[in-house]
């Protein structure tokens, strides 16, 4: 494999995956972090006048984004995505340099290939985490994972390229603080199987992290002095919510099929790898990665992927040194199933990317057909005013008021505290008893209050409301009903009353809230109870006993590379 033609190949990916993001609408993360910039742009306190648990970082990203959006007339989430594939471009030339010159120096071939499977790990397997935070986490961990791998092959690196790369591992903590783990295994490695004379010895790249973390902690207390105020009133609720067990994470969590393979395939094949001390690193990266995002308590993909990405990045270790004709019958099981599943894994993710660019499946087509009608439809009515929006999903929000031009008259991306609030009665099923005032946790008492406020304030012209189906268990955070909840308090109670239906538009309801004076003969605003049960078309984990459409092609052609592999090394045989 030639330089020319490797490079050739990682620009062909990293296209591909870029267009393939274009292609589609923006995600709701991203939405509101461009929504948060503009914000703060415009005047706005962070965490206080725009909530949110996540450190300023990544909104200090967007800031340079949505400025050069608001002068170039550009839209800001293209502007956002070519952003972030250049950020994550050079990370990858920097670690293509870091292979190259200290990691496999005097192996080209290898380096090269090692290049290739970090540009699909960081453009193509991303696919919809491209942008998220994670993303840039783990192109930013990369670095200090090689430079690692460098100091473990005896390949000295210069004091100040090792402090900056520790500078990127701090960035990297600052953007997600889980990932610290990541960095402690890095070092624990290194000191312990590699340079055990310098366990205690302190080193630039520390420095760089340490000195990093130091700069951005003193930052945040000088330039968002209420982030501590929030994070440690609605931190806990936030890890309560949608939390699932430890165990259950590590065992059916985003990529677990994967990480849990790759890990018994180095075992196996350990023995015939070139490199096996960069494949344990990896692998314990990977387990790193993915301890990280099971602490999380979320099963949420992108928590994931950067677990999901180093498992790839090893497989492909593992498979090109694969023996072409092992002794062992578990060796020649596990390589010639590594082959075949690295194959699966290439062809699905690419078909989909392609997929993308033309158009999407006809589900996906339909998505978006919903979601411009129903930013038609906000546009239209909410004549240039903040909107309120009455739902316990960030999706419900974002990318609506980026793609609508409007505000959202809220301080909170979604009205995650009320779900959480009730979280027992809904886990459990039982019926939904709403407190009174006395009755409610400090958490509670400070949403119903700036949700109070900001709509009192905001004077919506619109609320768009997601609709409540019925009280029972099988419809989980949807059973909620806003409008009797915010009903209840007076001074809510007296602005709701002042809207009326003006459109169905899906699975929310469009009020417009009515001119002084008017007469109107649209059904006033209502509480009642939902009638109707959530029917769930879709799941966005892949659990034991479910297979997605897209899991039924990946077997398919997981069988098929495994019929062409078995027939290949049986001609081999004969021959």
């Amino acid at each position: 494999m030639s330089t020319r033609a490797v490079w050739a190949g990682c620009i062909t990916l990293a296209l591909l995956g870029i267009a393939a993001e274009l292609a589609r609408p923006g995600t709701a993360d991203m939405g509101f972090f461009l929504y948060a910039a503009g914000r703060v742009l415009d005047g706005a306190r962070l965490y206080r006048d725009v909530v949110d648990l996540n450190p300023p970082l990544i909104i200090a990203f967007n800031l340079p984004v949505v400025a050069l959006a608001r002068v170039t007339g550009l839209s800001e989430f293209l502007l956002y995505r070519l952003a972030s594939a250049f950020l994550v471009g050079i990370l990858l030339l920097y670690s293509a340099r870091l292979i190259l010159r200290y990691v496999l120096p005097g192996e080209p071939r290898r380096a090269r290939y090692l290049v290739l499977l970090l540009c699909f790990t960081l453009f193509d397997l991303s696919r919809m985490d491209f942008g998220q935070r994670e993303h840039f986490v783990l192109a930013l961990l990369v670095p200090y994972l090689l430079l690692v791998a460098a100091k473990c092959a005896g390949q000295g690196v210069p004091r100040g390229e090792a402090a900056a790369i520790g500078v990127m591992a701090g960035a990297a903590i600052g953007l997600k603080p889980q990932f610290g783990l990541v960095w402690v295994v890095l070092e624990a490695f290194r000191r312990v199987r590699c340079a055990p004379a310098e366990r205690w010895r302190p080193t630039p790249e520390i420095a760089g992290v340490l000195g990093f973390l130091a700069a951005y902690a003193t930052a945040v207390l000088w330039l968002t002095p209420d982030y501590l105020t929030v994070a440690f009133l609605l931190g806990p609720a936030y890890l309560q919510y949608m939390r699932e067990p430890f165990v259950e994470l590590l065992a059916l969590g985003p990529g677990a099929p994967l990480v849990g393979f790759v890990l018994l395939a180095l075992l196996v094949l350990r023995r015939s790898m070139r490199k096996p001390v960069l494949g344990t690193l990896v692998a314990w990266t990977t387990v790193a990665c993915f301890l990280a995002a099971a602490a999380q308590g979320k099963n949420f993909r992108y928590h994931f992927y950067p677990a999901l990405a180093l498992a790839f990045v090893l497989l492909g270790l593992v498979v090109v040194d694969v023996p072409a004709a092992a002794q062992r019958l578990s060796e020649r099981i596990y390589g010639r199933a590594s082959r075949a599943l690295l194959a699966t894994i290439v062809v699905v993710v690419s078909g989909w990317a392609v997929l993308q660019v033309a158009g999407g499946d006809a589900a996906e087509r339909r998505q978006r057909a919903a979601l411009a009608d129903l930013v038609g439809a906000v546009r239209d009515r909410a004549m240039g005013r903040p909107v309120g929006v009455l739902s316990y999903t960030m999706e419900s929000s974002f990318p609506l008021v980026n793609y609508a031009g409007v505000g959202l008259a809220s301080r909170f991306p979604s009205l995650w505290p009320l779900p959480v609030s009730y979280w027992d009665a809904i886990e459990t099923g039982g019926p939904l008893q709403y407190h009174t005032v006395s009755e409610m946790a400090p958490v509670e008492r400070y949403f119903l209050s700036a949700v109070r406020d900001d709509l009192t304030t905001d004077q919506p012209s619109l609320l768009v409301v997601l609709r409540p189906a019925r009280d029972a268990a099988i419809n989980g955070q949807r059973r909620l009903n806003y409008l009797q909840y915010f009903g209840r308090d007076p001074k809510l109670a007296a602005l709701l009353a002042e809207y009326r239906l003006a459109n169905r538009q899906g699975e929310y309801l469009l009020y417009e809230r009515q001119e002084t004076g008017a007469v109107r003969i649209d059904p006033p605003l209502s509480a009642a109870p939902g009638t109707q049960d959530v029917i769930k078309t879709e799941l966005k984990d892949v659990r034991l006993g479910h297979l997605d459409r897209e899991s039924v092609v990946g077997l398919a052609v997981f069988v098929a590379c495994w019929l062409l592999l078995t027939a290949r090394d049986r001609r081999r045989s004969t021959a």
